[in-house]
């Protein structure tokens, strides 16, 4: 049974949001403070799923930070990182999006709640 609910999670947070709007506007809370809620809600989740995505992404291959020491010695300049070459940074930012099962979650789920606070704050 937990297995089935893991592997269907989206379709498990989607309906308990839609039924949790559902008692809380015949509970009698506002309907535009909880469409805006649920729209402030939508966005972040949308902003989280760019941050996974973007964090998938190789955005910081290539970049060194190194701030060197006064006079380094020769043995200590054999050691350090050398940089990559400008074909292996290419060829990892140039890899196609991918969008994981973290950000696809928070996508869908935040494209959901931005709706419902949409056709809640119009009703």
């Amino acid at each position: 049974m937990v297995k089935k609910l893991r592997d269907h999670l989206t379709t498990v947070c989607v309906t308990g949001i839609i039924l949790v709007n559902l008692l809380l506007v015949l509970v009698g809370v506002p309907k535009i403070g909880l469409g805006n809620f649920d729209f402030l809600a939508g966005l972040f989740l949308t902003v989280l799923a760019s941050i996974f995505v973007v964090g998938s992404g190789h955005l910081f291959t290539g970049w060194r930070f190194f701030i060197p020491k006064k006079k380094p010695t020769d043995l200590e300049s054999e050691n350090d990182p050398k940089h990559p070459k400008a074909k292996d940074v290419a060829g990892l930012k140039n890899q196609p999006i991918k969008v994981n099962k973290y950000a696809r979650f928070c996508l869908s789920t935040g494209g959901l709640l931005i709706v419902l606070g949409i056709l809640l704050t119009i009703i």
